[in-house]
C-alpha cells in the first residue's frame, strides 16, 4: 500500500509539473532530441541517409572553399601593374621582350607537378603559332635559380624559366594556387587566372581573349590547332613512308 501511495505522489507531481505550460514545452523539446538522437544513431546504418549525408557534407565544403578562394582573390595584384613593380632588374632582364607575355607560377616542381612543367614549357616554346603571333611565355619555378638553368639546358626547353626560391615573385603575384597563369601586355597585367585547374586550352583562350579579342583569339587558336595537326600528320606519313620502304 504505502508503495501505491508513494506512485501516485509521484504522478500527481509530475503531473502538477507539467500542469506548467513552460515546463510543459520543456518536456516536449527533451522528448524531440532524445528522438532525434535515436533517429540519427540509428540513420548510420540507412544507405540513402548515408548518401544525403555526404551529399550535403561536400556541398558544404564546396561552399566554403569557394569562400576562401574569393578572400584570397582579393589579394591579386590590380590590373595594369607593371612587370618592372613585380620583377627585380636581373629577372626583368630574362623575361622576353614582347608585347604578348604569359606568366605561369609553379610551386618547386617535383613529382606530378614536373609532368605538368614540361607540358607548359613544350606549349610555350615549341610551337611556331605563337612566334608568328608575337605570344611569348615565361615560367616562374620556386627553385634555386642554377638549378632552373641547369635543368632548362638538360630538357632542351625553349621558353624562358626564371628561378624564384626566395617566393618574392610568387608572393607579389598572389600565386596562392599553383600553376597559376598572368597575361601582360606592352608590359602591365592584363589577366589573371582565377579558377584553379585550368587546361593549357582555356588559359591560353583567356589570355588571348584579353589582348586580342575574341574573334582573333579564335583564329589564333585555328591556327595553332592546324600546325599541330600538322606535325602528327607529318610523323603519321613519315612512319608510313619508313614502313613501305622496309
Amino acid at each position: 500500500m504505502a508503495q501505491i501511495k508513494q506512485a501516485k505522489g509521484k504522478s500527481k507531481a509530475v503531473t502538477e509539473w507539467l500542469s506548467e505550460p513552460r515546463n510543459r514545452l520543456s518536456a516536449l523539446l527533451t522528448c524531440f532530441l532524445a528522438l532525434l538522437a535515436i533517429f540519427l544513431m540509428l540513420a548510420k546504418n540507412i544507405y540513402e541517409v548515408q548518401r544525403w549525408l555526404i551529399s550535403w557534407e561536400a556541398k558544404r565544403y564546396s561552399l566554403q572553399a569557394r569562400e576562401q578562394l574569393e578572400q584570397a582573390l582579393q589579394n591579386d595584384p590590380p590590373m595594369g601593374i607593371s612587370l618592372a613593380s613585380l620583377f627585380d632588374k636581373e629577372n626583368l632582364f630574362f623575361l622576353p621582350n614582347s608585347p604578348s607575355l604569359l606568366l605561369v607560377v609553379f610551386g618547386g616542381c617535383g613529382g606530378c607537378e614536373e609532368g605538368v612543367v614540361k607540358e607548359w614549357a613544350e606549349t610555350l616554346g615549341n610551337w611556331e603559332t605563337w612566334r608568328k603571333e608575337q605570344i611569348m611565355g615565361a615560367l616562374v619555378l620556386q627553385r634555386d635559380t642554377e638549378k632552373v638553368k641547369k635543368m632548362v639546358v638538360e630538357k632542351g626547353w625553349k621558353v624562358t624559366v626564371i628561378g624564384d626560391e626566395s617566393g618574392r615573385i610568387t608572393r607579389a603575384l598572389n600565386a596562392f594556387f599553383v600553376p597559376r597563369a598572368y597575361g601582360f601586355f606592352d608590359g602591365k597585367l592584363v589577366w589573371i587566372q582565377k579558377k584553379p585547374k585550368m587546361d593549357i586550352v582555356s588559359v591560353l583562350e583567356g589570355f588571348l581573349k584579353s589582348t586580342k579579342g575574341e574573334e582573333v583569339a579564335t583564329q589564333v587558336l585555328n591556327s595553332w590547332s592546324a600546325e599541330i595537326r600538322e606535325r602528327v600528320w607529318g610523323k603519321m606519313t613519315g612512319h608510313a613512308q619508313g614502313g613501305d620502304k622496309k
